[in-house]
C-alpha cells in the first residue's frame, strides 16, 4: 500500500510527551584516533533489555567509530529525570521533560538553532522553542486517538467506527450486550499518565489550531457544548455506564496491552505510538489492531487527529561533548528507524505516514499540528494551567476526580466538576494578568 506523505496533509496539533535523564560523563579525548564517550538517557527501558538500542548503537558506530555511546534508561524517567538536573550530570544527550517552562529551556539545554531555518526540515518545535530558538526536536510525532481491536467491534456487528460521543457510547454498549467478557473502554486509571491522552486530544476534537492558544483568553473553556466540556463527559459517561474495567483503581497497563491485542478489551485513548506495543504483545493478532481518531466530529464536518511531538532530543547544556552528542541527536531524527519503529511519525518534514495511522488514513482523517503561542506568550497556556492545578496534559488527578465520580467513589456531580474546573482556570487567568 503506497503511503501518504505528510507534505501533502494539513497539519494542526496536540501536545506531546517527554522524559529526561543523566549520568556521569567520562572524559575522553576527541580527535587522535581515540574514542569520546558520551551519555544518552532516555525512557526507553525495553530498548536496553530487549538489546534494541544495542541494535541502533551499532548502526551509529558504522558511521562514527570514534564516538561510544553508553545508553541509560529509567523506568520513572518523568520523575526522575527532573531530580538529575538538579546538578549538571545529567547526560549529554537526554529527552526533554515534558514540565520545563519554556522560559528556562536555555539554562538546561543548548540551542539547537533557529526555530524558522529548523522548521523547513522538522515539524513539531513549538513545544521546546523559546523567543525564536529551538532547544530540543522530536524524537518522533505522535497522532493522539483512539487505539482499537476492530475485530471486537466487527463481532459486535459495527463495521464502521464512530464519529460521534453518542454513537460512540452506543457502540461501546454493544460491544458489552455482544460479549459480556469484553471491557469496552480500559481507562488504564491506575497507571495515572495514560489519562493525560483525554485532554491531547482536545485541537483535533475542535479542529482547530488555536484551540490551546484560545483557551487562554476563555474563562470558561468547560461550560457544556465546549469542547473540553465534552471530551471529559465522554470519559464520565462510559464511566458511569459501566462500559470500562470493574475496579479502574487496580488496573494494569502492561496486561491491558495483552488484554487488548487478545481481544478482551475494545478501545483505549492512547497515542499511535501505544499500536506497536499492543500488537507485539500477541503478535498473531496483530491485524487486529487499528488507530482511529477520537469520536468528534469538527464543525467543518471532518475529523483531525491532532499530532505533537513526543520527547524531544536535547543536549545539556553544561555537557564537554556537545558536538558528538549533536551528531547523535541528527542521527536519530535522520537517519535511523526510531519513529516507525515505535508507532509515530518522523519528525522529518515529507516523512512517510505510518503503518500505525493507515487505516485513519484510508478514512479521510487528516493531522492537525497546533500553530504557536504569540510572540511574549509561549509560557501562557502552561503558566494559566500550573497555577489552576488542573494538569490539562501534564498530570492525571483531575481525570481520576471525573471517573471516580461517575463510578460513586465521590459524591461529585460532572456539572459541579466541571464549575469547579471554570472558576480555578478563570481565577489562574486573572493571576497571570489575563
Amino acid at each position: 500500500m503506497k503511503k501518504k506523505m505528510l507534505g501533502s496533509l494539513v497539519i494542526l496539533g496536540a501536545t506531546g510527551l517527554i522524559l529526561g535523564a543523566c549520568g556521569n560523563q567520562k572524559e575522553a579525548d576527541k580527535g587522535d584516533g581515540k574514542t569520546e564517550t558520551i551519555t544518552f538517557i532516555n525512557h526507553k527501558t525495553d530498548w536496553e533489555t530487549n538489546g534494541k538500542w544495542d541494535e541502533y548503537m551499532a548502526e551509529f558506530n558504522k558511521k562514527y567509530p570514534d564516538i561510544k555511546v553508553e545508553i541509560q534508561t529509567i523506568t520513572d524517567y518523568a520523575g526522575q529525570i527532573k531530580t538529575r538536573m538538579n546538578s549538571e550530570e545529567y547526560g549529554d544527550l537526554l529527552m526533554i521533560p515534558g514540565d520545563i517552562k519554556p522560559e528556562d529551556y536555555g539554562n538546561f539545554f543548548e540551542p539547537l538553532g533557529k526555530k524558522d531555518e529548523l522548521g523547513e526540515k522538522y515539524l513539531g518545535l513549538n513545544d521546546r522553542s523559546y523567543d525564536g530558538t529551538s532547544y530540543g526536536i522530536p524524537s518522533q510525532m505522535n497522532a493522539t486517538g483512539l487505539v482499537v481491536n476492530q475485530k471486537v467491534f466487527e463481532d459486535a456487528g459495527i463495521t464502521e467506527f464512530p464519529q460521534t460521543p453518542e454513537d460512540f457510547i452506543s457502540a461501546l454498549k454493544t460491544v458489552k450486550e455482544k460479549n459480556a467478557e469484553v471491557t469496552p473502554l480500559y481507562t488504564n486509571y491506575a497507571a495515572g499518565w495514560t489519562l493525560s491522552n483525554w485532554d491531547f486530544v482536545r485541537s483535533g476534537a475542535a479542529g482547530n489550531p488555536d484551540f490551546t492558544n484560545e483557551m487562554t483568553t476563555d474563562t470558561a473553556p468547560f461550560d457544556s457544548g465546549k469542547t473540553m466540556n465534552t471530551i471529559y463527559n465522554t470519559l464520565y459517561e462510559v464511566s458511569k455506564q459501566k462500559l470500562i474495567e470493574a475496579d479502574p483503581t487496580t488496573s494494569d497497563w502492561e496486561q491491558s496491552k495483552v488484554d487488548m491485542a487478545n481481544g478482551k478489551i475494545g478501545v483505549m485513548v492512547l497515542g499511535s505510538w501505544a499500536v506497536p506495543q499492543v500488537k507485539e504483545a500477541v503478535a498473531e493478532n496483530a491485524e487486529d489492531i487499528a488507530f482511529q481518531p477520537f469520536p468528534m466530529t469538527a464543525p467543518d464536518g471532518k475529523q483531525y487527529l491532532p499530532i505533537g511531538g513526543d520527547y524531544n532530543y536535547g543536549i545539556n547544556v553544561h555537557s564537554k561533548h556537545k558536538e558528538a552528542a549533536r551528531k547523535l541527536l541528527d542521527w536519530l531524527v535522520n537517519e535511523s528507524d526510531y519513529a516507525e519503529d515505535n508507532g509515530g511519525l518522523s519528525a522529518k518534514v515529507g516523512a512517510d505516514y505510518p503503518e500505525s495511522l493507515q487505516a485513519a488514513q484510508e478514512a479521510g482523517v487528516e493531522l492537525l499540528e497546533e500553530n504557536p503561542a504569540p510572540a511574549g506568550k509561549e509560557s501562557l497556556f502552561s503558566a494559566i494551567n500550573d497555577q489552576a492545578e488542573l494538569g490539562i496534559g501534564t498530570t492525571d488527578a483531575e481525570k481520576q476526580r471525573i471517573i471516580d465520580a461517575s463510578v460513586g467513589n465521590s459524591n461529585e456531580t460532572f456539572d459541579a466538576i466541571m464549575k469547579d474546573f471554570n472558576t480555578r482556570w478563570a481565577d489562574a487567568m486573572k493571576t497571570m494578568g489575563e
